[in-house]
């Protein structure tokens, strides 16, 4: 039987700098064998929430509890159970990618095999870079690298940031493939991402943060009802093909002219994940009047 009760329960969390609100009372829970995206603009709150899950931050207020434990009471071993991708300042620039990758499979009692995780994710390869010490690395090759460190230990919980940004389609595919397989296998994986495709693609449960509250969650389809339902108001979308390059910018300033003039808002997204984003960016702008600055 599929076990999918909660793996991070934060109920009323709070955190202050200062004068400043960093968290105001957030509720997020991620649950096990699935995937929950964590959105917002820089600023929401979400990189403070993380930090209180992961044990790095104790909450001023309200209470966060991780594979059952407090994390800023939890032992080494309850830590070891929670995978984070460490970002370019937690990486140890002096030693290659391979050497660091296995020194972090070193750290665990059952790693998953390193050369399967590295072959995967192209560190080892024909283009690989297992060789290249890690202050070497592009954007794109240190995002694979922080990805396997994070999973190379068999983590319970796992918090990805923007695991796909800087990689080309081939990688990000099988970085996508990846996530989803750790879900089926009854991971719980946070993610936070700017990539709407990649919410859409791989996220069961959303959670939209903004002045350190939820502001909505639920799947992206029920996100995005309950937001048209509450507003009140319709989208209205058109394609428009065969743009001249040159010309891109006077369209956008012609149709924004136009919307303007029925008092509508135009959004100008990429497609694919275009309804999502439309819903983000109008939950950005109703929290913009009483945003703080916050970490």
């Amino acid at each position: 039987m599929e076990d999918h009760s909660p793996a991070l329960v934060a109920e009323s969390l709070a955190v202050s700098f200062g004068e400043v609100r960093a968290l105001d009372g957030l509720q997020l829970t991620a649950r096990r064998g699935a995937v929950t995206a964590l959105l917002g603009p820089n600023g929401a709150g979400k990189t403070t929430a993380i930090s209180c899950a992961t044990g790095l931050l104790r909450p001023g207020g309200g209470s966060v509890r991780v594979l059952g434990a407090d994390p800023w009471r939890a032992s080494p071993e309850h830590r070891a159970r929670v995978g984070v991708m460490i970002q370019d300042g937690g990486l140890t620039s002096g030693a290659t990618a391979l050497q660091l990758l296995r020194y972090g499979a070193a750290m665990h009692t059952h790693p998953l095999d390193v050369d399967e995780i590295a072959e995967y994710l192209g560190i080892t390869g024909p283009d690989g870079f297992a060789r290249t010490l890690v202050r070497r690395l592009s954007g794109g090759q240190r995002q694979r690298l922080g990805l396997a460190l994070a999973i190379i230990g068999r983590p319970e919980l796992v918090f990805l940031d923007e695991p796909t940004a800087g990689m080309d389609p081939a990688i990000r595919r099988r970085v996508r493939t990846l996530v989803r397989g750790l879900a089926r296998k009854g991971t719980a994986v946070v993610l936070t991402t700017h990539l709407m495709e990649d919410v859409v693609g791989l996220a069961d449960e959303v959670h939209v943060i903004a002045r350190g509250r939820t502001v909505a969650s639920g799947t992206v389809e029920e996100v995005i009802a309950s937001h048209r339902d509450r507003a009140g108001a319709q989208s209205l979308s058109a394609r428009i093909d065969a743009v001249d390059p040159a010309r891109r910018d006077a369209l956008e300033d012609d149709l924004r002219a136009a919307a303007e003039r029925h008092g509508a808002r135009l959004r100008i997204t990429a497609g694919g994940a275009a309804d999502l984003e439309a819903v983000l960016l109008d939950l950005m702008a109703q929290a913009e009047p009483e945003q703080e600055t916050t970490r």
